[in-house]
């Protein structure tokens, strides 16, 4: 009689969540820091590269872009000075549409000043190159002190202005009439001699500067300030010119009359010139003689201005006669050295101090 015997499974193995020995992960290996740093680099060079390479293409783009619009607008550009308007008007604007406009220069030199900006631009209205090309242009003319400014709008018109210098006379040098502002600085305009209609300054001692730059030497200067300080006074329209050729060994300034009689000035208006008689003093004498005879320079060839007790007459032997209005001594008359009569016994007008 057999048996049976009780079966039993063998036992499964415990689950775990460990690995197995047999399976465990191999060690990381560590870059070196030579390592680390050559791919940094290498990232950040490849990352400024594809940045250049999107604005390239951006610029490229923009260029592009730029030209096409450029073609689309070109247009043939014009010329608007804001002209220095004449006294008494506050803007040379004129008038009336395609009337002159209310400014002292002249139409040649308004015509030449266009042409200076006009050769310098092109029809891109982009072209910033050749606007400042035209702005150093008028720059080097001389006309406009400070300030000066051009800009273009959408139509094509370019607009210049600025502080436009002021001729007060002109230089007389190699035959020429050179303008020159108040403080002495040279304008781009000649003219033949006597043909600017401004009073002339002669026998300047040095060569003309650049445009728009001081005439040195001083001379010139001297004279500029002395026919400022006649303009006013009666009779100034007889006085042509400024010979300055003497100032600078004699420190002597002589007016010259549209007759060509030279009347004897002396020092510089500013300055102190011992033995002179006063500026104002100097004034009034010529004021005397063109109330008196009609004439500033008396009708003489040459009249002396300059001492402090009178006006002497030079005749054309050279010899001086004196014509103060100081009260003459009868006991000295017709003496050498005798002050000379009043208007009457020999027919001399005399001038007052």
């Amino acid at each position: 009689m057999s048996t049976e015997a009780d079966q039993t499974s063998p036992p499964l193995p415990e689950q775990t969540d460990e690995p197995s020995r047999h399976h465990a992960r191999a060690p990381r290996r560590r870059l070196s820091p030579r390592t680390r740093a050559a791919i940094s680099t290498f990232a950040g060079w490849a990352s400024s590269f594809l940045c250049i390479a999107a604005l390239a293409a951006i610029a490229a783009g923009f260029g592009q872009m730029q030209a096409s619009a450029a073609h689309l607008n070109a247009t043939a550009p014009s010329v608007k000075f804001s002209w220095p308007p004449l006294a008494g008007f506050a803007s040379s604007e004129p008038p009336v549409a395609g009337s002159e406009p209310a400014t002292w220069i002249n139409a040649d030199i308004r015509s030449e000043l266009e042409r200076t900006v006009l050769f310098k631009l092109t029809p891109d209205p982009f072209d910033r190159g050749s606007l400042a090309a035209a702005h150093a242009a008028i720059a080097a003319t001389g006309w406009i002190k400070d300030d000066l400014r051009l800009s273009r709008d959408p139509s094509g018109v370019v607009r210049v202005s600025g502080t436009w210098r002021i001729p007060a006379a002109a230089v007389r040098f190699e035959n020429q009439d050179m303008l020159v502002t108040g403080a002495g600085e040279l304008l781009p305009v000649k003219y033949r001699p006597d043909a600017s209609g401004y009073k002339v300054i002669v026998g300047a001692s040095q060569r003309p500067p650049e445009f728009g730059k001081l005439w040195i030497g001083g001379d010139v200067q001297a004279g500029l300030q002395l026919l400022a300080a006649v303009a006013n006074i009666p009779g100034s329209q007889q006085i042509a010119a400024v010979d300055v050729s003497e100032f600078g060994a004699a420190r002597t300034l002589v007016l010259v009359t549209d007759l060509g009689n030279r009347i004897l000035w002396g020092g510089p208006i500013d300055s102190f010139n011992p033995g002179q008689a006063t500026p104002n003093a100097k004034l009034q004498r010529i004021a005397s003689l063109f109330r008196e005879q009609g004439r500033v320079d008396a009708g003489r060839a040459m009249i002396d201005i300059r001492l402090i007790d009178g006006v002497y007459i030079h005749d054309t032997a050279n010899a001086m006669s004196r014509i103060g209005m100081l009260t003459p001594d009868p006991k000295n008359a017709g003496k050498p050295g005798a002050r000379p009569e009043k208007a009457g016994a020999k027919g001399k007008k005399t001038a007052s101090r």
